[in-house]
């Protein structure tokens, strides 16, 4: 009855198996630390934590963590103020002692017999030397080694390899481990403020806003094409290497990019994901259907920049400015025809052929 049920708060959400995972030995040890629990293999009890305890108990040894490292902090801060006290003490009774033996003759012995005769020998000075000596020694030790201590702690924690516990994946930080978290609950915490995208990580909202600010900084080194995303660059570069990485699973062909895959794979499935409110017609990816829509508006977005002819599709407009403006063709070596698409003139080339 209990075994799918978190051990701390018997939600069921993110399950762990605490006692599978690499991380039980920390997780036990953490929990009876805190709470005072003692937990076991095959006790009787659930076998699995959920990640929002998991993130509740790490809060708790950060704070623990955070608490011990002020203490010593503070404790060393304190010594230090103490020891520079005490000089600042010594060093004005010494003065005091030199300015009463200059104004006070009385005071100052005058002959060595005299300066033999002058100390006190009721005390052993060589005594009370040592000691103070041994105590000025114990507490700068004790200093030393505090600092020492505080320092391994901020190193042991910033190096400190951490575990997700719903998938078993290694990061190399809690800050990692922390927006790792965010693929499992979802949070997207940083919004685009041109639209309504949000994001997990601030370098990706980053990324994105380059498609609102036109920003491409990502250059070609072969053909000087400039990209706005680092994925775009490195699919354009398989252009002219022609590697093709994806390959299908149901034909030999293969592609450049992960998305030109998919797209080919539910032509082969019939997969069709994405259906119009108006008309009821689905299509296979949400560009396909969002071009579709252009069809109910009757919106044509894509200006020809040198007549103003606008157009629905991009690529329609491309297409215009080749056939139009630039005249750029591809002719058959073996009859009159044109292309304005490379890839069209190899399709016809090959019925030559046959």
């Amino acid at each position: 009855m209990t075994a799918n049920i978190c051990r701390i708060c018997l939600s069921q959400d993110f399950l762990v198996d605490i006692f599978k995972k690499t991380g039980f030995l920390m997780i036990s040890t953490k929990l009876m630390a805190i709470a005072k629990v003692h937990i076991a293999p095959e006790d009787g009890l659930p076998d699995a934590i959920c990640s929002k305890c998991v993130q509740k108990l790490d809060d708790c040894i950060e704070f623990i963590e955070l608490c011990e490292s002020s203490e010593g902090k503070l404790r060393a801060l304190l010594e230090n103020t103490c020891t520079e006290d005490k000089l600042m003490m010594v060093n004005t009774h010494l003065e005091n002692e030199h300015f009463l033996s200059d104004n006070d003759p009385s005071l100052s012995p005058k002959s060595e017999a005299d300066k033999v005769l002058f100390i006190d020998e009721s005390i052993d000075h060589s005594i009370m030397d040592h000691t103070v000596l041994t105590n000025e020694l114990m507490e700068n030790e004790t200093m030393v080694e505090t600092k020492k201590e505080i320092n391994l702690k901020s190193i042991n924690k910033k190096t400190q390899k951490q575990q997700c516990f719903t998938c078993g994946k290694v990061m190399s930080s809690r800050f990692r481990l922390k927006t790792h978290m965010r693929t499992h609950t979802g949070e997207r915490p940083f919004s685009c403020p041109h639209c309504n995208k949000n994001f997990s990580l601030a370098q990706n909202l980053k990324v994105h806003l380059r498609i609102h600010t036109g920003e491409k900084p990502l250059q070609c080194p072969i053909c000087g094409d400039a990209f706005a995303q680092s994925a775009g660059l490195a699919a354009h570069k398989r252009k002219h290497s022609g590697v093709l990485p994806y390959g299908c699973k149901l034909c030999p062909r293969s592609f450049r990019t992960i998305g030109h895959l998919q797209y080919h794979t539910r032509r082969h499935t019939g997969e069709k994901n994405f259906e119009c409110d108006t008309c009821g017609r689905a299509f296979i990816t949400r560009s396909d259907l969002k071009q579709h829509l252009l069809t109910h508006t009757g919106a044509r977005p894509h200006v020809c920049c040198i007549c103003g002819l606008r157009l629905t599709r991009a690529s329609h407009l491309k297409r215009h400015m080749l056939l139009t403006h630039e005249k750029t063709v591809y002719s058959c070596d073996h009859c009159p025809a044109e292309f304005v698409k490379k890839t069209e003139l190899e399709k016809h080339i090959k019925t030559h052929d046959i």
